[in-house]
């Protein structure tokens, strides 16, 4: 990214009724930050190349949940929580080296890795996540052993890095960096969704497909055994509506039949089934849409559970809508100009507060 033309991430906020922007903040990212796809990469650098790199909404795509791909809490906690903060990976093309750091709202970047003195291995930290308090920036790194590590550093003066894991690499990809819990756990998985009060995790386990598994500590997510098998394969897990029911949207593989094709729909992790394919709807609520042909992806469940914010795909036009968790709500569309536009096809959805 050229130092003329620094990129810029903008976040807006909007009241949920009224629908009227009521904050707008700037990040000037620096020229050596991870935003964008990197030539002969291979693993992701950064949550920030998921917000910028080829993630956003294309009207008419043949991919239906090709907006859907930035969205989820590791996009989310690359702020800090009141958005002064916004945590970020650079690279030096000399060295190799990676580090992580933030960039305040009036451009100042702060690297906390630092720069190593004498006869050391090149810094190799990325995946910059904040915690919730905004204390300190998770991250993830390999050391020259093969060994991965989940490590934190504070933003005090001495940017003291606490190990918070390490083990063996994931056996299917690199898998993503995602925060939760109380006290804050840090965990590897891919599309990892917290329960509300940070007990338990939804997520696609390494190797072993989708399940919701019991977090105790930071790591590499595991599966629990069977019974934490999500058996109902057209559910993508898309969030919590409680410490009990997930949100279910259609997946990208699957071919869902009436009345769940193009819909979604509750499932109760508790009442899965071990092992039993056959009666994997028995823990599916009803639907919560109307029936329609069009496709519907949700983004962002409501503080309290009771409401859903999502886009409904309709030929090339993208609009968003609101509606209440309950079977037979009617959604009502956001009109107001312009958070129709950043809510339907324009901007990522971070959260609902």
């Amino acid at each position: 990214m050229p130092a003329s033309r620094p990129a810029k991430v903008w976040v807006e906020g909007f009241e949920p009724g009224s629908w009227k922007k009521v904050a707008s903040v700037e990040f000037t990212v620096p020229a050596t930050a991870v935003v964008g796809s990197r030539p002969g990469a291979g693993a992701k650098l950064s949550a920030l190349q998921e917000l910028c790199a080829g993630n956003f909404p294309t009207s008419g795509s043949s991919n239906d949940n090709a907006s859907d791909n930035a969205f989820g809490p590791r996009v989310r906690q690359l702020f800090d929580h009141d958005f002064s903060r916004l945590a970020v990976v650079t690279t030096d093309d000399k060295t190799g080296a990676s580090h992580v750091g933030y960039v305040d709202r009036k451009g100042n970047f702060t690297d906390l890795t630092g720069t190593s003195s004498g006869f050391a291995s090149t810094p190799q930290e990325k995946d910059a996540l904040f915690a919730p308090d905004g204390g300190s920036v998770w991250f993830t790194y390999r050391d020259p052993s093969g060994q991965d590590h989940i490590a934190s550093r504070d933003l005090t003066s001495d940017h003291r890095l606490t190990e918070q894991w390490s083990g063996s690499p994931a056996g299917f990809g690199d898998l993503g960096l995602t925060l939760g819990g109380s006290p804050l756990h840090g965990v590897t998985g891919g599309s990892v969704y917290f329960s509300p009060d940070g007990k338990r995790a939804v997520a696609y386990v390494d190797g072993e497909g989708q399940n919701v598994v019991t977090v105790t500590s930071s790591g590499l997510l595991k599966a629990d055994g069977s019974a934490s098998q999500i058996k109902d394969m057209d559910c993508r897990p898309s969030g919590w509506i409680d410490n009990h029911t997930l949100l279910c949207a259609p997946t990208k593989i699957g071919s869902p039949k009436p009345p769940y094709q193009n819909n979604l729909w509750t499932l109760d992790v508790d009442r899965m089934h071990p092992n039993d394919y056959d009666n994997a709807m028995d823990a599916a609520g009803p639907v919560l849409l109307p029936a329609t042909d069009r496709k519907n992806i949700p983004q962002v469940i409501s503080a309290d559970g009771k409401k859903l914010l999502f886009r409904s795909v309709q030929g090339n036009q993208e609009t968003a809508f609101v509606t209440d968790l309950s079977p037979g709500a009617q959604p009502q569309q956001v009109t107001p100009q312009e958070a129709a536009t950043a809510l339907g096809y324009g901007d990522v959805v971070l959260e609902w507060r």
